[in-house]
């Protein structure tokens, strides 16, 4: 039975791919780093370049080659107190915000310093809803199902300043193709959604023409995009000096839970002190929740601002607010005295505590959690026994205030790479709170004084493996994302987890680490203290970083910040990169230009649980290759020396993803390969008899060449061994023959039945598998006829299974009593193969002349064709052994030259399929080359006779044999590959001399008389032009055309040399 796979919602992509450094030519740029798509991500300008501040609509004319319907806005204005000035702009099409892409400009002393962001070049846009905001809303509400909703309690959602939504329409970019220049967006409406019941909060996206549900961004623990729609400018004073109430402020003592007696500031409200500080930004205030899973402003109140262990030591754990309270105003402290931020939102906000909150009443199973909700602190009150304490210790409230941090700076999605980032960066930050309030804590271990034990905490920075999170970006503990869709029961696919990469990356910088990843790197890196380690990193997320952001934008920007902050080739910035390179991602420091990457990855020999991956080095690279490593997803799975490797392990009848890296002998890594896709086949069903009735057997069995005489008893019996080649479209007689029934019963008899895996997907239940029935017999002898159809079987090895059961008719998956079960394969041979369908969107560019062999195919003019041509019409002899030139000319319309990567693949082995070894025959990698040029050999292993041959252009990539990308062309050709020529001759031809053909007219076996020993390929074809038959034919050979409808048809002979066609009719 087939595994359901999960529908993916989710259309925003985050992969790690090694950035691309370019090229620059623009001698106003000093460096220039690409995305995976090609867009460029970092901009930083030479001293040469004459942009000033306020030339923002030219730059991004200049560098971004903005189209007429885009437009960046300004939304905020930032500073530092290292003079830089930071501007922050969000895309906008046909006046429609573009979602998560901003792009930063960064100038100082009003000089343009630096550009960085993210850029989608958007055409065709659709801007125009079918659905109302109403309509959206149902569906949005539909969507999540919950019970309740907080704008149904008018009071609470009022606390927290949380309205219903209206719906904002928006363009979300969707889920593209690598190396894609033409990004794709969907219109959409963006609602957030509070649920009360079950607790939820987040961004919901739906279509804004179907109805779908696209996407969506969490709230609850986390962040949700929240940038202003108008700029707002902060005066750097607003850093230095916070708000201050008029009137007057308290201090007091507390006797924490976690951190013993602490002073903190209180205020007195009607005779009562209340836990209200005053004196930082607009407040920090801690209420009571009292068990509910509301917010009412309910306060702790005290009678002499004395917060003693006899009072709030109970059991209702109130001395736990006394943690949350104090927590807040260190963590405030530590953001305005180390970076100069005003609270959260850098503009004072007040800070809010909620205390005794209950998870279990808003649908959670327990109380052990704690979160930002979007506008306030939650916390729960831990489990009594055996679970954890109520959740306020120092770190966990620095950590939630983090993810307020993060929401109003990086706005990183919470989900992938970048949801694994922002819990990094809490954890960070929760770290560098204790470091700085309370330094003889445990400050690598967040958590570890509300866990039971009190050591080991939830995750551990300096050993994240001891909490099953990787220390190596796809190592041990990493979880692989791709493909599902991201929800609160899979962390939103592992957020939690994979934070550990940044974690340990945080750890390595502040303290330094000497040792080898799990992906093989050595490493030894120089700590340069946790004081300079938190101002990168807080740089990083500030002023770099965009909700989309991946590792790879981490280590590029943190790489940056260090720059800026400490000067190029700085200690700082060796050990930044360093420490990247430590966890797995990117390269080493002064590493040389990484090696190219490999090219023509392709898969093979594919099973329920293997694959075998083969590709081909570079053909040059300035870096000597030492390895490579493999992955499966964003999995490291292993490495190797040579271009083959086998993937074991795997899941039957599912989906992988795979790719390749070459590892350079200084350590550097290159691109990564081409990305194959892999189906993996499903285990057949078992099916036994399981009585031990020994006479109960299957004596012998005939079936094609199977002719097989089995004495075993057991129950089930593997004949795999054993095969039998079909043919398409012929019809066969099956014969099994058990081995008694005398012994039976006069009134019962064997049922007998046989299934094919025709479409070799590793079940025998599809359509048209259970090929033969026969009801329960007391024959001694049972025969039936089997068609193989044409249009259903599969071109290729498979599995038959003969069964017998005594009194029944036999299903393929059934255990039994009496009876036998025996497994054979078979060739299935079907010359009406299915390719794989292969594409472009857009004929801007496209293949304007093949020549290979006798094939010399040129394009009329530009533009006249579609994304795929079916040239199969045209064909070229090729000989085993020989070798062929091929060239290829693009052409473009309107003069565009662009760079173009190229594929030519050959089926050799009549499959159906370009992914076996050796069937990606040649590439090129991109270039404006044109025409390009290469050489194909045929190789010994290819089968004799006609196949097809695949050439295939692709804008900016390598194209595979079954991708459908924006920019370029397939055209699919046919090829007849001979036997081997000592002198090939392409343009001659001999006529097969003394053939013979008889009879003619013929009824069954049409014998064939040849004169020459090498074998002939024979093709017939029928009076429609249609190819019915074809196969291999040696000296004295005859055809059974039995099948054929009445008719006259044509049976073409070739053999390399000589070719000849000649009529015959079938009565």
């Amino acid at each position: 039975m087939k595994k359901k796979q999960p529908k993916i919602i989710c259309f925003i992509v985050f992969l790690l791919f090694s950035s691309i450094s370019a090229q620059v030519t623009d001698k106003r740029v000093s460096k220039k780093v690409l995305s995976e798509s090609g867009q460029p991500n970092l901009i930083v300008f030479s001293n040469k370049s004459s942009y000033k501040s306020s030339d923002s609509e030219k730059v991004f004319e200049d560098q971004l080659s903005l189209n007429n319907n885009q437009s960046f806005q300004k939304i905020k204005i930032d500073s530092d107190k290292e003079g830089f000035i930071h501007e922050k702009f969000q895309l906008y099409n046909q006046g429609i915000k573009v979602e998560f892409v901003n792009y930063n400009l960064h100038s100082k002393k009003g000089k343009l310093i630096s550009m960085n962001g993210d850029y989608y070049n958007l055409e065709n846009v659709i801007t125009k809803p079918t659905l109302s905001a109403k309509e959206a809303f149902n569906k949005a509400i539909n969507h999540i199902g919950a019970k309740q909703y907080l704008w149904e309690t008018p009071n609470d959602a009022n606390t927290i300043g949380y309205k219903k939504p209206a719906g904002e329409l928006v363009l979300l970019p969707v889920k593209g193709e690598q190396n894609k220049s033409k990004d794709k967006v969907r219109l959409a409406y963006k609602f957030d959604i509070y649920a009360t019941n079950p607790l939820s909060r987040g961004d919901l996206y739906i279509d804004a023409l179907t109805g779908e549900a696209l996407f969506y961004n969490a709230t609850i623990k986390h962040l949700s995009e929240n940038n202003p729609e108008k700029p707002i400018h902060i005066n750097p004073e607003n850093h230095k000096e916070p708000f201050r109430y008029k009137m007057d402020y308290l201090s007091a003592n507390a006797a924490t839970r976690y951190s013993g007696t602490q002073t903190i500031q209180t205020a007195l409200q009607e005779g009562f002190y209340i836990l209200m500080d005053q004196t930082r930004g607009d407040g920090i205030q801690t209420y009571d929740c009292k068990g509910t899973a509301t917010y009412p402003e309910t306060n702790f109140t005290d009678a002499d601002n004395n917060w003693t262990q006899a009072e709030y030591n109970n059991a209702q754990k109130d001395n736990g607010a006394l943690d949350a309270h104090w927590g807040a105003e260190m963590t405030y402290d530590y953001f305005l005295k180390i970076h100069e931020r005003n609270s959260f939102d850098n503009l004072g906000a007040k800070i809010k505590n909620y205390i005794h909150y209950s998870l279990i009443e808003g649908g959670y199973p327990t109380n052990e959690n704690a979160f930002w909700n979007g506008s306030v602190m939650t916390y729960g009150d831990g489990k009594d026994a055996g679970g954890f304490d109520i959740l306020t210790s120092l770190d966990i409230v620095a950590h939630e205030i983090g993810h307020a941090v993060c929401q109003n700076t990086a706005g990183l999605v919470y989900q992938y790479e970048p949801g694994a980032i922002n819990e990094g960066f809490s954890d960070i930050w929760a770290a560098c709170v204790e470091y700085y309030a309370a330094p003889s804590k445990l400050i690598w271990e967040i958590g570890n004084e509300v866990k039971p034990g009190g050591q080991n905490g939830i995750r551990s920075m300096s050993n994240p493996k001891l909490e099953e999170q990787p220390d190596t970006y796809g190592g041990t503990y990493w979880k692989d994302t791709e493909g599902h869709y991201p929800s609160s029961s899979n962390d939103y696919c592992g957020v939690h987890t994979n934070s550990g990469v940044l974690n340990h990356w945080f750890y390595i910088l502040s303290v330094g680490k000497k040792g080898t990843n799990d992906i093989g790197d050595q490493y030894n890196v120089t700590g340069i203290t946790i004081d300079k380690a938190a101002k990168i990193a807080y740089r990083l997320e500030s002023i770099y970083l965009s909700p989309i952001s991946t590792y790879a934008d981490a280590r590029t920007y943190a790489i940056q910040s260090a720059i800026d902050l400490y000067g190029d080739a700085s200690p700082e910035v060796i050990a930044t990169t360093n420490a990247f390179y430590a966890v797995g991602v990117g390269a080493m420091y002064g590493a040389a230009p990484p090696p190219q990457a490999p090219i023509n990855l392709i898969p093979s020999g594919t099973t329920a649980t293997t694959v075998s991956l083969s590709w081909t080095a570079p053909a040059f690279s300035e870096t000597p290759i030492v390895r490579y490593n493999i992955y499966k997803g964003t999995i490291f799975i292993g490495s190797c020396t040579t271009t083959t490797y086998t993937v074991t392990g795997l899941d039957d009848n599912s989906n992988y993803s795979f790719h390749v890296v070459a590892k350079g002998n200084d350590g550097s890594t290159s691109a990564a390969s081409n990305i194959v896709d892999v189906a993996t086949k499903s285990e057949y069903c078992e099916s036994e008899e399981i009585a031990g009735h020994s006479n109960d057997v299957i004596g012998k069995v005939e079936f094609g060449t199977i002719n097989n005489v089995s004495t075993e008893t057991v129950g089930y019996e593997n004949f795999l061994h054993i095969s039998s080649d079909v043919n398409a479209g012929k019809k066969y007689t099956i014969t099994i023959t058990p081995s008694d029934v005398s012994r039976l019963p006069a009134e019962f008899g064997y049922g007998y039945a046989v299934f094919i895996d025709y479409n070799q997907d590793g079940s025998l239940d599809g359509y048209e598998e259970t090929v033969w029935t026969k009801e329960p017999t007391r024959d001694a002898v049972v025969t039936g006829q089997i068609t193989i159809p044409s249009k259903v079987a599969k071109n290729g090895i498979t599995r038959m299974r003969i069964v017998m059961e005594y009194a029944e008719v036999p299903g393929a998956c059934r255990f039994f009593d009496g009876g036998q079960v025996e497994d054979y394969t078979l060739n299935i041979i079907n010359p009406n193969l299915i390719y794989c369908d292969s594409a472009g969107n857009n004929i801007d560019e496209s293949i304007g002349q093949v020549k290979f062999g006798t094939i010399n195919n040129t394009l009329e003019k530009k533009g006249d064709a579609n994304g795929y041509e079916d040239f199969t019409d045209l064909s070229t002899d090729v000989a085993i052994g020989s070798n062929y030139p091929i060239s290829i000319t693009p052409i473009w319309k309107d003069a565009n030259i662009s760079n173009e990567g190229y594929s030519v693949f050959i089926d050799y082995n009549h499959n159906g399929f370009f992914s076996d070894v050796g069937e990606t025959v040649w590439t090129n990698a991109p270039s404006i080359t044109t025409p390009v040029l290469g050489n194909i050999t045929i190789p010994a292993t290819a089968m004799l006779g006609p196949t097809r041959m695949r050439v295939s252009m692709r804008y900016k990539a390598i194209p595979g044999p079954c991708d459908y990308f924006y920019f370029g062309q397939v055209q699919d050709y046919s090829v007849n590959v001979t036997a081997t020529l000592s002198t090939p001759n392409l343009n001659k031809t001999d006529e097969i001399s003394d053939f013979e053909l008889y009879p003619n007219p013929v009824d069954n076996e049409l014998n064939i008389s040849l004169p020459e020993k090498d074998p002939f390929i024979f093709k017939i074809i029928n009076a429609l032009g249609q190819q019915v038959a074809t196969g291999n034919l040696s000296k004295g050979c005859s055809i059974n055309v039995s099948q054929l409808s009445s008719g006259i048809y044509t049976l073409k002979l070739s053999n390399g040399k000589q070719r000849i066609a000649k009529k015959f009719i079938k009565k």
